[in-house]
């Protein structure tokens, strides 16, 4: 079950996870790759299929046990589980409800759905929105007729939507990473298919 602050329960957040199991995490990428090249190709820290916060802190702390003798390991793991820790207050977290259309997408949105806009207090910005996947947060256009801020303890919905702070994004803009980034994964599979065909 996912962890919800008590004042947010009434706002309805995260049913899948609450329905199926599941926690969503944002979490500092760089950071964990920096820590998987130490560890190894074979170890990987990502937080996927995370039932709690404590389950995936329990597999870094097994993995600094494990390692206690090379400190350039435990520090870079030590330094993940602080970070994460610190991304995950979700008490600091912002609650938007999304009143844009409806998007039926594998990543869609809901009209009328509340959602998690992740950020922390040590530097509140715009990085994304825990879609109805509700695994992570992924960038969303943050035009003020696609909102409503519920609840902005930071005030960074506020400042990203109407002040136009970092990582405010438009929804052409937004339009235009998708078919960009569309485009990379179609130039992927062309060149898969190629090798195939040169293989047989």
């Amino acid at each position: 079950m996912p962890y919800i602050p008590k004042q947010h329960e009434k706002y309805d957040l995260l049913p899948y996870c609450r329905k199926d199991g599941g926690e969503v995490f944002d979490y500092p990428s760089e950071l964990i790759c920096e820590a998987e090249k130490l560890l190894g190709s074979s170890v990987g820290i990502f937080p996927y299929n995370y039932e709690s916060y404590e389950s995936y802190y329990g597999t870094l702390d097994n993995l600094i046990e494990a390692h206690a003798k090379q400190p350039e390991i435990v520090a870079a793991l030590k330094k993940v589980r602080d970070k994460v820790k610190e991304m995950n207050r979700k008490e600091e977290w912002s609650i938007l409800k999304y009143i844009g259309p409806t998007d039926d997408a594998v990543f869609g949105l809901t009209h009328g759905k509340n959602y998690y806009w992740p950020t922390r207090k040590s530097k509140p910005i715009y990085c994304g929105v825990v879609d109805d996947e509700e695994f992570t947060a992924y960038l969303y256009p943050t035009e003020p007729d696609m909102w409503e801020i519920l609840e902005d303890p930071t005030g960074m919905a506020y400042r990203t939507i109407y002040e136009k702070a970092k990582g405010f994004l438009t929804k052409e803009a937004h339009d235009e990473m998708l078919k960009l980034f569309s485009g990379q994964l179609d130039g992927v599979e062309d060149s898969s298919d190629e090798q195939k065909k040169a293989e047989t």
